[in-house]
Protein backbone atom coordinates (compact mmCIF):
# COMPACT_ATOMS: atom_id res chain seq x y z
CA UNK A 1 0.00 0.00 0.00
CA UNK A 2 2.73 2.54 1.02
CA UNK A 3 4.68 1.59 -2.34
CA UNK A 4 1.23 2.56 -4.38
CA UNK A 5 1.10 5.59 -2.61
CA UNK A 6 4.80 6.24 -3.16
CA UNK A 7 3.76 5.72 -6.88
CA UNK A 8 0.54 7.79 -7.06
CA UNK A 9 2.73 10.78 -5.82
CA UNK A 10 5.30 10.50 -8.01
CA UNK A 11 2.84 10.63 -11.10
CA UNK A 12 1.04 13.42 -9.51
CA UNK A 13 4.48 15.09 -9.33
CA UNK A 14 5.73 14.19 -13.11
CA UNK A 15 2.12 15.24 -14.82
CA UNK A 16 2.41 18.50 -12.67
CA UNK A 17 5.81 19.38 -14.16
CA UNK A 18 4.38 19.40 -17.80
CA UNK A 19 5.26 22.91 -18.96
CA UNK A 20 4.61 24.18 -22.80
CA UNK A 21 7.74 25.94 -24.13
CA UNK A 22 7.13 28.72 -26.72
CA UNK A 23 10.19 28.42 -29.06
CA UNK A 24 11.02 31.98 -30.05
CA UNK A 25 11.61 31.36 -33.58
CA UNK A 26 13.40 34.64 -34.52
CA UNK A 27 13.06 35.47 -38.21
CA UNK A 28 16.33 35.85 -40.35
CA UNK A 29 16.76 39.03 -42.60
CA UNK A 30 15.20 38.93 -45.84
CA UNK A 31 18.39 38.06 -48.32
CA UNK A 32 18.35 38.08 -52.20
CA UNK A 33 18.43 34.59 -54.01
CA UNK A 34 20.37 34.41 -57.22
CA UNK A 35 20.44 30.63 -59.26
CA UNK A 36 22.14 31.24 -62.63
CA UNK A 37 23.24 29.20 -65.10
CA UNK A 38 25.66 29.24 -68.29
CA UNK A 39 25.79 25.97 -70.31
CA UNK A 40 27.25 25.12 -74.14
CA UNK A 41 23.95 24.86 -75.29
CA UNK A 42 21.81 27.26 -76.75
CA UNK A 43 18.45 28.34 -74.85
CA UNK A 44 19.30 26.75 -71.69
CA UNK A 45 20.90 30.02 -69.83
CA UNK A 46 19.13 32.21 -67.87
CA UNK A 47 19.43 34.20 -64.12
CA UNK A 48 16.23 33.83 -61.43
CA UNK A 49 16.38 36.13 -58.82
CA UNK A 50 14.31 36.12 -55.86
CA UNK A 51 13.54 36.56 -52.16
CA UNK A 52 14.04 34.43 -48.72
CA UNK A 53 10.75 33.97 -47.16
CA UNK A 54 10.28 33.89 -42.76
CA UNK A 55 10.07 30.38 -41.53
CA UNK A 56 7.05 28.28 -42.10
CA UNK A 57 6.01 30.34 -45.30
CA UNK A 58 4.46 28.07 -47.48
CA UNK A 59 4.52 29.08 -51.65
CA UNK A 60 6.60 30.70 -53.98
CA UNK A 61 9.39 32.45 -53.02
CA UNK A 62 8.98 36.14 -54.23
CA UNK A 63 10.20 36.67 -57.20
CA UNK A 64 12.34 40.26 -57.66
CA UNK A 65 12.16 42.24 -60.81
CA UNK A 66 13.99 45.61 -62.22
CA UNK A 67 17.40 43.89 -61.55
CA UNK A 68 19.68 44.67 -63.85
CA UNK A 69 21.60 41.32 -65.15
CA UNK A 70 25.18 40.73 -67.61
CA UNK A 71 26.98 37.99 -68.28
CA UNK A 72 30.51 38.53 -69.62
CA UNK A 73 33.54 36.31 -70.66
CA UNK A 74 36.91 36.34 -70.57
CA UNK A 75 37.70 37.14 -74.36
CA UNK A 76 35.62 40.62 -73.68
CA UNK A 77 31.98 39.79 -75.03
CA UNK A 78 29.38 41.48 -72.71
CA UNK A 79 25.35 39.49 -72.81
CA UNK A 80 22.29 41.81 -71.38
CA UNK A 81 20.22 39.43 -69.57
CA UNK A 82 16.20 40.91 -70.19
CA UNK A 83 13.21 39.91 -67.90
CA UNK A 84 11.25 37.26 -69.74
CA UNK A 85 8.77 37.28 -66.68
CA UNK A 86 8.62 38.19 -62.95
CA UNK A 87 12.29 37.55 -61.80
CA UNK A 88 13.76 35.33 -64.68
CA UNK A 89 16.19 36.89 -66.79
CA UNK A 90 17.58 35.20 -70.17
CA UNK A 91 19.65 36.95 -72.58
CA UNK A 92 18.83 39.59 -75.67
CA UNK A 93 20.87 37.47 -77.84
CA UNK A 94 21.61 34.20 -77.12
CA UNK A 95 24.74 32.52 -76.80
CA UNK A 96 26.36 29.52 -76.19
CA UNK A 97 29.21 29.14 -74.00
CA UNK A 98 32.90 27.54 -74.80
CA UNK A 99 34.92 25.18 -72.90
CA UNK A 100 37.71 26.76 -71.20
CA UNK A 101 36.43 29.89 -71.48
CA UNK A 102 35.49 31.85 -67.42
CA UNK A 103 32.14 33.53 -67.35
CA UNK A 104 31.15 35.96 -64.93
CA UNK A 105 27.61 36.84 -63.81
CA UNK A 106 26.50 40.64 -62.30
CA UNK A 107 23.63 41.39 -61.13
CA UNK A 108 22.23 45.23 -59.72
CA UNK A 109 19.17 44.87 -57.40
CA UNK A 110 17.61 47.67 -55.42
CA UNK A 111 21.39 49.60 -55.66
CA UNK A 112 23.36 46.48 -54.56
CA UNK A 113 25.79 44.60 -56.77
CA UNK A 114 25.95 41.11 -56.87
CA UNK A 115 28.62 38.82 -58.67
CA UNK A 116 29.97 35.62 -59.25
CA UNK A 117 32.25 33.35 -61.75
CA UNK A 118 32.45 30.36 -63.00
CA UNK A 119 34.78 28.30 -65.68
CA UNK A 120 32.94 26.20 -68.74
CA UNK A 121 34.29 22.39 -68.73
CA UNK A 122 32.74 20.27 -71.79
CA UNK A 123 31.19 16.75 -71.32
CA UNK A 124 31.40 14.11 -74.35
CA UNK A 125 28.14 13.36 -75.57
CA UNK A 126 25.84 10.32 -74.67
CA UNK A 127 26.79 6.84 -76.67
CA UNK A 128 23.37 5.90 -76.60
CA UNK A 129 20.26 5.66 -73.97
CA UNK A 130 18.52 1.86 -74.04
CA UNK A 131 15.88 0.29 -72.51
CA UNK A 132 15.31 -2.86 -70.70
CA UNK A 133 12.15 -4.81 -68.74
CA UNK A 134 12.95 -4.85 -65.31
CA UNK A 135 10.95 -7.78 -64.81
CA UNK A 136 11.33 -7.49 -60.82
CA UNK A 137 9.21 -4.01 -61.10
CA UNK A 138 6.92 -5.72 -63.83
CA UNK A 139 5.38 -8.22 -61.31
CA UNK A 140 4.70 -5.90 -58.77
CA UNK A 141 5.01 -2.58 -60.60
CA UNK A 142 5.20 0.56 -57.49
CA UNK A 143 3.56 3.26 -60.51
CA UNK A 144 1.25 1.10 -62.89
CA UNK A 145 2.61 0.40 -66.45
CA UNK A 146 5.90 1.59 -65.55
CA UNK A 147 8.79 -1.15 -64.93
CA UNK A 148 10.96 -0.05 -68.21
CA UNK A 149 14.73 1.16 -66.85
CA UNK A 150 16.58 3.43 -69.20
CA UNK A 151 20.13 2.63 -69.46
CA UNK A 152 22.46 5.36 -69.72
CA UNK A 153 26.12 4.50 -72.20
CA UNK A 154 28.31 7.75 -72.18
CA UNK A 155 32.01 8.03 -71.84
CA UNK A 156 33.30 9.36 -69.28
CA UNK A 157 37.23 11.58 -69.51
CA UNK A 158 39.74 9.56 -66.78
CA UNK A 159 42.59 12.04 -67.27
CA UNK A 160 40.66 14.91 -65.68
CA UNK A 161 38.79 15.36 -62.12
CA UNK A 162 35.34 16.05 -62.96
CA UNK A 163 32.04 16.63 -60.73
CA UNK A 164 28.56 15.74 -62.24
CA UNK A 165 24.83 16.91 -61.71
CA UNK A 166 22.49 14.64 -63.36
CA UNK A 167 18.71 15.37 -64.12
CA UNK A 168 16.01 12.51 -64.76
CA UNK A 169 12.73 13.58 -67.05
CA UNK A 170 10.00 11.62 -67.74
CA UNK A 171 7.95 13.41 -70.46
CA UNK A 172 9.31 16.85 -69.86
CA UNK A 173 8.86 17.13 -66.09
CA UNK A 174 11.98 16.84 -64.40
CA UNK A 175 11.64 14.00 -61.56
CA UNK A 176 11.79 15.11 -58.24
CA UNK A 177 11.86 12.28 -56.01
CA UNK A 178 9.23 14.03 -53.43
CA UNK A 179 11.50 17.13 -53.59
CA UNK A 180 15.68 15.65 -53.56
CA UNK A 181 15.33 16.48 -57.40
CA UNK A 182 19.59 16.72 -56.78
CA UNK A 183 21.80 13.87 -58.40
CA UNK A 184 25.68 14.62 -57.60
CA UNK A 185 28.45 12.33 -58.42
CA UNK A 186 32.21 12.42 -58.39
CA UNK A 187 34.15 10.91 -61.33
CA UNK A 188 35.88 9.18 -58.65
CA UNK A 189 33.14 6.54 -58.50
CA UNK A 190 32.30 6.58 -62.08
CA UNK A 191 34.58 4.25 -64.91
CA UNK A 192 35.88 5.23 -67.90
CA UNK A 193 32.86 3.44 -69.77
CA UNK A 194 29.38 3.82 -68.24
CA UNK A 195 27.65 0.98 -70.01
CA UNK A 196 24.06 -0.14 -69.13
CA UNK A 197 23.85 2.36 -66.19
CA UNK A 198 20.39 2.09 -65.01
CA UNK A 199 18.69 5.57 -63.99
CA UNK A 200 16.84 5.45 -60.96
CA UNK A 201 13.33 5.91 -62.35
CA UNK A 202 10.97 3.67 -64.36
CA UNK A 203 8.74 4.25 -67.75
CA UNK A 204 5.89 3.43 -69.13
CA UNK A 205 5.09 2.58 -72.84
CA UNK A 206 4.94 5.92 -74.98
CA UNK A 207 6.65 7.79 -72.33
CA UNK A 208 9.68 10.20 -73.26
CA UNK A 209 13.05 9.51 -71.32
CA UNK A 210 15.66 12.24 -70.48
CA UNK A 211 18.29 12.63 -68.78
CA UNK A 212 20.89 15.78 -68.80
CA UNK A 213 24.24 15.74 -67.23
CA UNK A 214 26.05 18.95 -66.27
CA UNK A 215 29.92 19.13 -65.93
CA UNK A 216 30.09 20.94 -62.67
CA UNK A 217 33.16 22.62 -60.81
CA UNK A 218 34.21 21.14 -57.40
CA UNK A 219 32.67 24.24 -55.78
CA UNK A 220 29.55 23.47 -57.15
CA UNK A 221 29.51 19.50 -56.15
CA UNK A 222 29.94 20.82 -53.07
CA UNK A 223 26.61 23.53 -52.96
CA UNK A 224 24.57 20.64 -54.27
CA UNK A 225 25.96 18.14 -51.38
CA UNK A 226 25.00 20.91 -49.24
CA UNK A 227 21.92 21.82 -50.62
CA UNK A 228 21.00 17.47 -50.95
CA UNK A 229 21.44 17.28 -47.20
CA UNK A 230 19.36 20.25 -46.18
CA UNK A 231 16.45 19.17 -48.00
CA UNK A 232 17.18 15.22 -47.13
CA UNK A 233 17.14 16.30 -43.07
CA UNK A 234 13.78 14.71 -41.09
CA UNK A 235 15.08 16.23 -38.02
CA UNK A 236 15.47 13.24 -36.31
CA UNK A 237 17.67 11.88 -33.26
CA UNK A 238 20.65 11.09 -36.16
CA UNK A 239 19.98 13.83 -38.34
CA UNK A 240 22.74 16.71 -38.49
CA UNK A 241 22.00 19.90 -37.71
CA UNK A 242 20.64 22.65 -40.92
CA UNK A 243 23.94 24.12 -42.16
CA UNK A 244 23.68 27.60 -44.34
CA UNK A 245 24.06 25.62 -47.97
CA UNK A 246 27.47 27.08 -49.71
CA UNK A 247 27.80 29.50 -52.11
CA UNK A 248 29.71 31.54 -55.01
CA UNK A 249 27.67 34.63 -55.03
CA UNK A 250 29.52 37.66 -53.79
CA UNK A 251 28.01 40.73 -52.69
CA UNK A 252 25.49 39.20 -49.58
CA UNK A 253 23.27 36.96 -51.77
CA UNK A 254 22.88 33.43 -51.62
CA UNK A 255 22.78 30.81 -54.64
CA UNK A 256 25.07 29.94 -57.17
CA UNK A 257 25.49 30.82 -60.49
CA UNK A 258 26.22 27.12 -62.32
CA UNK A 259 28.97 27.41 -65.13
CA UNK A 260 28.95 23.48 -66.76
CA UNK A 261 29.04 22.03 -70.48
CA UNK A 262 26.00 20.09 -71.04
CA UNK A 263 25.48 16.69 -72.71
CA UNK A 264 21.67 15.30 -73.28
CA UNK A 265 19.99 12.74 -74.45
CA UNK A 266 16.21 11.37 -75.13
CA UNK A 267 14.30 8.18 -76.08
CA UNK A 268 10.72 7.38 -76.71
CA UNK A 269 9.92 4.00 -74.56
CA UNK A 270 8.49 1.44 -77.23
CA UNK A 271 8.12 -2.58 -77.27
Amino acid sequence: MKNILLLAIAAIAFFSCEKTIELDLGQAEEMIVIEGLVTDQPGKQYVRISKTMPFNSSGQAPAVSGATVTVADDEGNSYEFVEQQAGFYIPKTDFVGKNGATYSMTAQVDGATYTASGQMHTIPPFDSLTIRVDEEEQADPADEGRFYEVLVYINEPQETENYYLIKFYRNDTLLTDGGGWVNVSSDEFLGEDIDALPIPYYYALSDLARVEIYNISREGYKYYLDFLNNISNDGGMFSGQPANVRTNIEGGAIGYFQVSGLSAAELEVRE
